[in-house]
C-alpha cells in the first residue's frame, strides 16, 4: 500500500506580511509600553519638583522679603527711641514720638500700633487707647518675650484681635540704656492678611498655606480659615525635614512645605492628585497613539517624530526666550500637548515679571526704588563707562505736609516725579532714593549740558501751578560725574553733600561738585 505524498503548507504573502507587522509591532509596543511607563515617572517627578520649586519660590520672593520689609520698618521706628525719653520719671519728647509713629503707620499700611512700654508701668502707644489704669505692660506677652531675649528683635505668637478681625503678630526689642539697663521694651504690631492675598490667586489649581507650630493657619485663601487649625494635624508629623514633599493617600493630595525657622512657621502647597492624573493620562493617551501608528507605518512614524520632538523642542526654547525677555510679548504655541507648559511659562513668566517690577518700583511715584539704584549703580561703577549721579530735595517738604496734608505731599512727590521722568528718563534711570529725596543717573560725558537739564527741570519744578493757595513746590540739587569717586558710596556722599550747599546757600538751585559757587543771585536761584 502506497503513502500518499504529504502536502507541504505554505504561508500566503498576505500571511507573512501580517506576521512580519506582528512581529514589527511587539517590540514597539514593549518599547512604548516601557516609554509610558518611563514617561509617567519622569512627568510625575518633574511636576512634583515644580510644585517644590514654586513653594520655595513663593518663600523666598514673597514670604521672607515681606516679613524682611516689616523687621526693616521695626528697626527703623525704633532706631528713633531716645534711651535718655525713657529712662525719667516721665516719657520724654512724646507729642514728638506720636507724630513720628502716625507718619511711620501712615507709610506702611500693614502696621497696626507701635507702642512701648517701661519698667516704671509706662506706656506710650499710637493709636492711643484707653488704659485701665491698673494695667502693667511688664505683664504682657509681647514685654516678657523681649525680656527674656535682651537686645534681639522677637516675633511674638500670632493672635486674632477679635474687635478688628485682623490676625495680628507683634515684634518687639528691649530698650537699654548706655550702661546697659534695661529701661523698657518697644513693640509694633502687623497684620498678616496680606500674605494670603500674595500667595493664592483666583483660579489656580490648589492653594497656599501657612501654619505656626501648633498647627494654626496664619495664612489661607479662605479669610474663614485664618486662626484656625488646619484641617490635617497629621500633616505636623511629617513637616521633619527643612523642605520636602509628600503625597497624602487619603485626601489625594501632594503637599509641599518649607520652614520659616525664625518664625516656627511652615509655608504649605497643597495640589491636588488629581491633577497630576490628569496630565499622565494626556501623555498615556499620546503613548497609545503613537503606538497604534507605529504598527501601520513605522518607518514613516520615525521621521515624523523626530521631527515633532525637534519642533516640541524649538517651539519650548522659543517660548521661555519670549517668556524672559518680554511676558507681554509671551505668545501660544501650536503644539497641543504642550498647552498646560504654555500656561505654566506664562504664569511663571507673570509672576517673575511682577515680583521684579514689586522688588524695582517704588509703589507710590512709580519711578525706579532704592535697591533698583543701588544695582544700577554698581552695574554702571563696574562698566567704567562715563555718568553722573544727581540727587533731588524738596525744599521744606515737611512743611507741606504739616500745612496742607499728607495726601496733598504724595500728589506733590508723584507729579514731580512725572515730570522728573518726562525730562530725565530718557537719559537714564529715576529713583526716589527715600522719603522726599529722588535721584537719578544720567548717561553721556557732556557735563554742562547735563547740568543745563537739571537746572531746567528745577525751574519747571519750580514754576508749577498747585491747586493749593499758598502751596510752592522748590527742589534743591547736587551733581556729581562718575570720574569725581571711586566707590558708589562716596559718589552718593560727595552728590548729597552738594545738595546741603545749595540748601545753605537759599535753596532752589542746583550746585555741581567741583564747582565754586557763586554770590546766589535771587533773580537766578540756581548755580
Amino acid at each position: 500500500m502506497s503513502k500518499s505524498p504529504t502536502t507541504k503548507k505554505y504561508w500566503s504573502l498576505v500571511s507573512r506580511m501580517r506576521l512580519g507587522l506582528l512581529v514589527l509591532f511587539i517590540p514597539v509596543l514593549v518599547l512604548g509600553g516601557i516609554y509610558y511607563l518611563h514617561m509617567a515617572r519622569s512627568l510625575q517627578q518633574e511636576l512634583e519638583q515644580r510644585l517644590i520649586a514654586n513653594n520655595n519660590q513663593l518663600r523666598e520672593s514673597l514670604v521672607e522679603p515681606y516679613l524682611a520689609e516689616l523687621e526693616r520698618q521695626f528697626t527703623l521706628i525704633y532706631g528713633q527711641v531716645k534711651a535718655e525719653d525713657v529712662s525719667g520719671s516721665e516719657l520724654g519728647h512724646t507729642n514728638i514720638y506720636l507724630h513720628d509713629w502716625r507718619l511711620y503707620k501712615g507709610l506702611a499700611p500693614d502696621l497696626i500700633a507701635i507702642y512701648l512700654g517701661t519698667e516704671r508701668r509706662q506706656v506710650l502707644s499710637y493709636p492711643d487707647w484707653d488704659q485701665n489704669p491698673a494695667y502693667d505692660p511688664r505683664t504682657r506677652p509681647w514685654y516678657q518675650l523681649a525680656m527674656t531675649h535682651p537686645g534681639r528683635l522677637v516675633w511674638t505668637e500670632p493672635y486674632y484681635d477679635y474687635t478688628t478681625g485682623n490676625l495680628l503678630i507683634s515684634m518687639a526689642k528691649t530698650l537699654t540704656d548706655p550702661q546697659g539697663k534695661t529701661l523698657g521694651v518697644f513693640a509694633v504690631d502687623a497684620q498678616l492678611q496680606p500674605l494670603s492675598a500674595l500667595l493664592n490667586r483666583p483660579g489656580e489649581d490648589g492653594y497656599q498655606s501657612i501654619i505656626n507650630a501648633s498647627g494654626r493657619q496664619l495664612a489661607h485663601p479662605d479669610p474663614q480659615q485664618l486662626f484656625k487649625m488646619m484641617p490635617h494635624p497629621g500633616w505636623l508629623r511629617r513637616f521633619a525635614d527643612d523642605r520636602g514633599l509628600f503625597l497624602d493617600e487619603s485626601n489625594r493630595q501632594f503637599v509641599s512645605y518649607s520652614h520659616l525657622p525664625e518664625q516656627g512657621w511652615v509655608l504649605m502647597s497643597i495640589k491636588p492628585a488629581a491633577s497630576l492624573n490628569q496630565t499622565v493620562a494626556r501623555a498615556s493617551l499620546n503613548v497609545q497613539l503613537m503606538v497604534v501608528l507605529a504598527s501601520v507605518l513605522y518607518l514613516v512614524l520615525a521621521i515624523v517624530w523626530t521631527r515633532y520632538f525637534k519642533s516640541m523642542l524649538n517651539e519650548i526654547a522659543r517660548m521661555i526666550r519670549y517668556s524672559r525677555d518680554d511676558p507681554s510679548a509671551t505668545q501660544l504655541g501650536d503644539i497641543r500637548e504642550l498647552k498646560h507648559i504654555y500656561a505654566e511659562l506664562a504664569a511663571t513668566s507673570q509672576d517673575l515679571h511682577e515680583v521684579r517690577q514689586l522688588a524695582n518700583l517704588d509703589k507710590l511715584t512709580g519711578l525706579y526704588n532704592r535697591r533698583f539704584f543701588d544695582d544700577q549703580l554698581a552695574e554702571l561703577l563696574d562698566e567704567r563707562e562715563p555718568f553722573f549721579l544727581a540727587m533731588f530735595d524738596l525744599d521744606d517738604f515737611k512743611a507741606v505736609n504739616d500745612t496742607f496734608g499728607h495726601h496733598t505731599g504724595d500728589m506733590v512727590l508723584k507729579r514731580v516725579a512725572t515730570l522728573a521722568m518726562e525730562q530725565l528718563g530718557e537719559r537714564g534711570w529715576v529713583c526716589r532714593y527715600g522719603g522726599e529725596e529722588l535721584v537719578a543717573l544720567l548717561t553721556g560725558e557732556d557735563q554742562g549740558m547735563i547740568f543745563a537739564l537739571l537746572d531746567e527741570f528745577r525751574e519747571q519744578i519750580a514754576t508749577l501751578v498747585w491747586r493749593e493757595p499758598g502751596l510752592r513746590v522748590t527742589l534743591s540739587c547736587g551733581l556729581v560725574a562718575s570720574g569725581q569717586a571711586r566707590e558708589a558710596k562716596e559718589l552718593i556722599v560727595t552728590a548729597d553733600a552738594e545738595v546741603y550747599r545749595a540748601k545753605r546757600a537759599g535753596k532752589n538751585r542746583c550746585y555741581q561738585a567741583g564747582a565754586v559757587a557763586p554770590t546766589p543771585d535771587p533773580a537766578l536761584g540756581s548755580v
